[in-house]
């Protein structure tokens, strides 16, 4: 995998204090502790093998950007293996946030937490109150995408392509991640979802799950190759 362009490695770097008004989000949620109800959302408890010490917030997102696509699959798989026991869906899951985060240059960790934020149970058919479709609620009005080929938003590739695409835009249009994720979640001038503002929260502490996770499968993987 390559590594994450500096301009977007820096808005996932940036302090709290960067964050917009109303929002309560600490550096614990950012690194991982988990405030959604998700099932095995994946509180430091149950994270699978301890992993190391990366000594801060930004040392573990820079470790993430260098590894490799074939190292992170694995845990990847775990990860959202708990959402879903398809495997055959989780795989291909999978395959599509890794691809496009090479694309995109999204960390996979963010666009998996996205993910399983929008739709808990990864059901590629799915569809919210307002319209929105599919594993990253998508609004139709974004399908057709030329970067993704296929403007079918029930398609697992597809979708992941689409809702990667308004991420990395979203990311790189705003001053941190979770500007981002507001704009993400449409909650910017209004509320078209209940709660929108504890969105951020929820997907960075998710993401810092995610990453840890990462992190410490590869880890493993090497100590077993020795």
């Amino acid at each position: 995998m390559r590594a994450i362009s500096t301009g977007l490695l820096a808005l996932l770097l940036v302090p709290t204090s960067a964050r917009g008004p109303g929002l309560a989000v600490s550096m614990t949620d950012v690194t991982g502790g988990s405030t959604s109800s998700a099932p095995d959302a994946g509180s430091p408890r149950s994270a699978s093998p301890a992993s190391p010490a990366w000594g801060t917030h930004a040392d573990s997102v820079r470790a993430e950007a260098l590894l490799p696509a074939s190292e992170i699959r694995r845990p990847l798989e775990r990860f959202l293996g708990r959402y879903n026991t398809d495997r055959v869906l989780v795989r291909r899951i999978s395959r599509a946030v890794l691809r496009e985060s090479r694309r995109q240059q999204v960390p996979p960790s963010l666009i998996a937490a996205v993910l399983v934020t929008e739709n808990t149970t990864l059901r590629p058919e799915a569809r919210s109150s307002v319209g929105a479709q599919g594993l990253m609620q998508v609004m139709p009005m974004h399908a057709g995408a030329e970067l993704c080929q296929s403007s079918d938003l029930v398609d697992v590739d597809s979708n992941i392509c689409h809702g990667t695409l308004i991420l990395a835009r979203d990311l790189r249009r705003t001053s941190s991640s979770t500007a981002a994720l507001l704009r993400y979640n449409g909650c910017v001038r209004g509320t078209n979802t209940p709660d929108c503002r504890r969105y951020p929260s929820r997907v960075l502490a998710r993401a810092g799950i995610v990453r840890r996770e990462l992190l410490a499968g590869t880890t493993t993987l090497a100590m077993a190759g020795r």
